[in-house]
């Protein structure tokens, strides 16, 4: 018996050596392309299966904005639409409150957050311009590319909670070109902190049921978009410190707006300011496969809605 029972497994494994391959040909190519997605998904699945079977759903839906506006205002988080991606959104002069979204992502104190406001001139009472020139810089800024997919980055005004900035004493501000978010942070009247609405390392959520899925075990409320309405970008904003010191623009981190774009912003608006990269080139094959990994989100997205 023991016999006919190796030779049954080694018979299973060879078929499986035969058939793995044929199996992986006839996938889409674009399951292929996108490995860090499928890696964040599966990991996204075994951590709830391993943690959250024995935690109840605490996050709750909205549809409404007013009432989204209202608990934002009363100290809770609310996830909600940007053009980017779905944002976890607090008061952002509450310490309170932002130190709720650090425990709710898992998110290190160490990791700055980005505000988001109504308007360019909301932003203005949040920061603490070090010279005429660097208010100038950030007013042109926000004039050609807000709202949109760019975070601005300059020195902090002093009467903001430090978790905002992560002791850096600069904080990221931000008017996004969304209809429900920039209506969400008019109606609420304060500005939004908001960071990606995932765990921390996890892949960011462009619809209200990654949220849920990720964070609702977790006292939080999704606004839900409007109907059609979508996190268009489906990426980050692109983040761009102003460092007045040294006259420079430091691309911090690659997103929304395209890296030429600013390069050729900066050489047209040349007030003495140059462009200067603060993180790795970028590389093509992997942004192909990010851009690959994104249409085919929305692919499935779309065949889940007509269904």
């Amino acid at each position: 018996e023991m016999a006919l029972v190796v030779m049954g497994a080694f018979a299973s494994t060879a078929a499986a050596a035969v058939l793995l391959p044929c199996l992986i040909r006839r996938l889409p190519q674009h399951c292929l392309a996108a490995p860090r997605r499928w890696r964040s998904a599966l990991a996204m699945a075994s951590g709830a299966a391993a943690d959250d079977n024995s935690s109840p759903m605490l996050g709750r839906y909205l549809e409404s904005v007013t009432e989204a506006a209202e608990l934002l205002v009363g100290g809770e988080l609310v996830a909600f639409p940007t053009e980017t991606v779905y944002g976890l959104g607090a008061d952002a002069r509450n310490a309170t409150a932002l130190g709720r979204i650090f425990e709710v992502k898992g998110r290190p104190r160490t990791d700055p957050l980005i505000v988001h406001v109504a308007t360019a001139v909301d932003a203005e009472p949040l920061l603490a311009m070090p010279s005429p020139d660097a208010l100038d810089l950030f007013r042109a800024l926000a004039a050609d590319f807000w709202p949109g997919p760019l975070t601005i980055v300059a020195p902090m005004a002093a009467d903001l909670p430090t978790l905002l900035s992560a002791g850096t004493g600069a904080v990221g501000v931000r008017c996004p070109s969304h209809a429900r978010a920039r209506q969400l942070i008019a109606a609420a009247g304060i500005p939004v902190a908001a960071p990606s609405a995932n765990r921390f390392g996890h892949v960011s959520p462009t619809r209200p049921e990654h949220v849920m899925s990720d964070l609702g075990r977790s006292r939080i409320f999704v606004l839900r978009d409007a109907p059609g309405a979508s996190c268009e970008i489906g990426i980050e904003s692109t983040v761009l410190k102003i460092d007045d010191t040294n006259r420079q623009l430091v691309l911090l981190r690659r997103g929304g707006v395209p890296e030429l774009r600013l390069a050729r912003w900066v050489q047209e608006y040349s007030p003495g300011y140059s462009l200067t990269i603060g993180v790795p080139s970028s590389n093509p094959a992997a942004e192909a496969t990010k851009a690959a990994a994104t249409e085919a989100a929305a692919t499935e997205a779309a065949a889940t809605e007509a269904a």
